[in-house]
């Protein structure tokens, strides 16, 4: 008889056992998809359920769970942060534009003036050449702090239609062609005649094309190649350079904002260009990528590929 008590009370025990281990096993899986689904999105309000009755397991998750209230508070700081720096440079950029626009309209009319003593006097005829010079990369750094903010703050609103990234490329090249001319670049252009139709918005490639070619402006050594290719589903446009100014290192940060190589400080850049012109690129839902290759035949030298890759129509 007491065999038959001993074997009923270890089964009992075993089965208490047997079934409060699978219970925290269940418990483990249920806590650790409730955690990948937070992970997932981390402004929701999610909090960690207890599946099993168990004091020791709802203390952990009581402290998981004021651990997720710290980490969204901690989030929520920072995104108001982020939007009151980034109302700050939109009101100061705006601020800024209008001064900008009126010096340099009174520093071209005073040199369309041909009865003023600017055209015998070279010195001042230099000066104002260099304060002219001066104020548009000001207004262009001010530009990009614009677009930076209003990019950021989802103010930018693009309105996608079909354009003919080739004409759009050209007009941007011969419109800008005094970047290249002034960084002393051999040029290679390969643009098809033949209109090429991408969803996208004209203002918003200018941008992108400009920045990239004020980019191979200040880095790029020798030469610049600019291509469109024409794929099944999509267009591709480049912009390839060498340079010994960029390294590897240099290439996982060139689309961070504000990220700029010592070496290019002093030519009027805020590295905002890179990172505005990727932000345009993917609100047209296109993507813009670079890579490097090193040049064997030369020492500390590479070649830079930004590729913009756009839908075709």
């Amino acid at each position: 008889m007491l065999c038959i008590i001993l074997i009923v009370v270890t089964v009992i025990i075993g089965g208490y056992f047997t079934f409060r281990y699978f219970s925290l096993l269940y418990a483990f899986k249920e806590i650790t998809n409730e955690l990948n689904d937070i992970q997932q999105d981390l402004t929701k309000n999610q909090i960690l359920d207890l599946p099993i009755p168990n004091r020791h397991l709802g203390k952990l998750l009581s402290s998981f769970n004021n651990t997720l209230e710290e980490i969204r508070g901690e989030r929520q700081k920072y995104e108001k942060r982020e939007k009151e720096f980034q109302r700050q440079i939109e009101n100061i950029s705006h601020d800024l534009r209008t001064p900008l626009t009126v010096i340099l309209g009174y520093l071209k009319l005073i040199k369309k003036n041909d009865n003023s003593q600017i055209t015998v006097n070279k010195e001042l005829s230099e000066t104002l050449d260099i304060i002219e010079h001066k104020a548009e990369i000001m207004k262009n750094l001010v530009t990009q702090f614009y677009d930076f903010s209003r990019i950021n703050a989802g103010d930018y609103g693009l309105p996608l239609d079909n354009v003919d990234v080739s004409r759009t490329l050209r007009e941007s090249l011969m419109g800008n062609y005094q970047i290249l001319e002034q960084a002393h670049l051999e040029i290679e252009i390969d643009i098809p005649d033949h209109p090429l139709w991408v969803l996208g918005e004209e203002s918003a490639l200018e941008r992108i094309f400009l920045n990239l070619l004020q980019n191979a402006g200040r880095y790029a050594d020798t030469y610049l190649c600019i291509s469109i290719k024409e794929c099944e589903q999509n267009i591709s446009i480049s912009f390839m350079n060498d340079t010994r100014i960029l390294s590897e290192d240099d290439v996982p940060h060139l689309f961070d904002r504000f990220y700029m190589q010592d070496s290019s400080r002093n030519q009027g850049g805020t590295g905002l260009g890179l990172t505005v012109a990727k932000s345009l690129a993917e609100e047209m839902g296109a993507t813009l990528s670079v890579n490097m290759n090193d040049i064997k035949s030369e020492k500390d030298k590479f070649t830079v590929c930004f590729e913009l890759l756009m839908k075709k129509i």
